[in-house]
């Protein structure tokens, strides 16, 4: 018998049935030995499979120890695997420390702009914005070389959704790495008002209150990435860069952005007065229509040029509320303009009118982006030439 209880018993017959597969797994506890026996009946079609076996214990636990540790080990090379792809940590780099700077702002490391120095043979700037700066990089600075007559490299660190926080982070990064710029322009003005959209008592002047920038905060206070981390982000009810929720469009109805808004921009210019860089201020151009609605604007039926870009107005909230809040952002930039009768300032929404140069609420079509290099180019060509020269 106990020979037996050591061996698998194996039968075959013949079994006709419509069953696709059946399987009964019984267990049955051999007391004086110490050992479990396990009968299982496995039916498929016509044919079923019958074993009867015995496991020790210890041996059933061994087994469960080890593929516990499997488990492990494939948990945590995928983790290894992950912390790699997103956010560069070497496999063997088991401290997980990475640059959240080179994670969060790539295009400073992608395109150069960390890198760059003052030259004397070759005028270096700084643009600052969302996706609309970034939409002119290219023709702003063909038309400066023509305006001003000597070389001018524009840095383009714009990019599609961010705010003035983004700016901000990005002009410290540059700064404590040593970048160089003879001028730095900043175009900020809608992207902000999206932060609005949140209720007020979760609201922050340094918007973490949306997962981006709680993100970029805490990884940058401590400088390493853990699994814990990583399924407590996932796990955060926070607003995001993107459209507002729902739920969350009538909290834009309070702007609450203009003091930190106005914040933002008085950091940045602490930093660059901090390196004697004059900064060009610039109001923000919009084009609202008064009979907006997001159907028709999906149905080409407002008037907007064809371009890059067209995004409904809901993208940043509800019209009304982004209309006044692109107002309390463009009054911060004239108040602090008139504050700081050193720095340049441009009103690019009292000259870049007519919906024929816009293709949403706020994104050039070629023509307005033409027009914009155009005004720009133009009012610094008057601005700092005797300097240049």
């Amino acid at each position: 018998m106990a020979d037996t209880a050591r061996r698998t018993l194996v039968w075959w017959f013949d079994f006709r049935t419509d069953w696709n597969s059946i399987e009964v797994c019984v267990n049955i506890r051999q007391a004086n030995v110490g050992k479990n026996l396990w009968l299982r009946l496995k039916i498929e079609g016509n044919r079923a499979l019958i074993m009867v076996s015995s496991r020790s214990v210890r041996r059933r636990w061994l087994f469960r120890g080890i593929y516990l540790v499997y488990v492990f080990l494939l948990g945590f090379l995928a983790f290894r695997g992950y912390i790699w792809w997103t956010y560069g940590v070497a496999p063997t780099d088991l401290s997980n420390r990475f640059d959240v700077s080179k994670l969060q702002y790539p295009e400073l490391f992608q395109r150069g702009i960390i890198d760059s120095r003052v030259r004397p043979d070759e005028f270096q700037i700084l643009l600052l914005g969302g996706s609309v700066a970034e939409q002119t990089g290219a023709v702003l600075q063909s038309r400066m070389v023509t305006t001003m007559g000597i070389p001018v490299c524009i840095h383009n660190a714009a990019l599609s959704a961010h705010t003035t926080q983004d700016s901000l982070n990005k002009l410290t990064c540059l700064t404590e790495r040593g970048a160089e710029f003879d001028l730095i322009l900043i175009y900020h003005g809608i992207n902000d008002v999206r932060m609005n959209c949140v209720a007020p008592e979760e609201f922050r002047n340094d918007y973490t209150h949306c997962a981006w920038y709680a993100s970029f905060e805490k990884r940058k206070r401590d400088g390493s990435i853990s699994a814990t981390d990583s399924f407590r982000e996932s796990l955060a009810r926070m607003i995001g860069l993107g459209e507002p929720a729902a739920d969350h469009v009538a909290f834009g109805a309070q702007i609450k952005t203009g003091p930190a808004f106005r914040d933002h921009l008085q950091q940045m210019l602490k930093l660059a007065d901090n390196r004697h860089v004059p900064v060009v201020l610039m109001t923000f151009a919009t084009h609202f229509v008064d009979d907006y609605s997001r159907d028709a604007f999906l149905a080409k039926k407002l008037g907007y040029a064809d371009g890059q870009y067209g995004l409904p107005t809901e993208i940043w909230g509800e019209s009304d509320n982004v209309r006044r809040g692109v107002a309390v952002h463009n009054d911060v930039i004239r108040q602090l303009a008139a504050e700081r009768p050193e720095s340049l300032f441009i009103d690019v929404q009292s000259e870049l009118t007519g919906i024929e140069n816009f293709t949403d609420v706020c994104h050039l079509s070629p023509v307005g982006i033409q027009k914009f290099a155009d005004i720009v180019s133009a009012q610094l060509s008057g601005l700092l030439m005797p300097e240049v020269r």
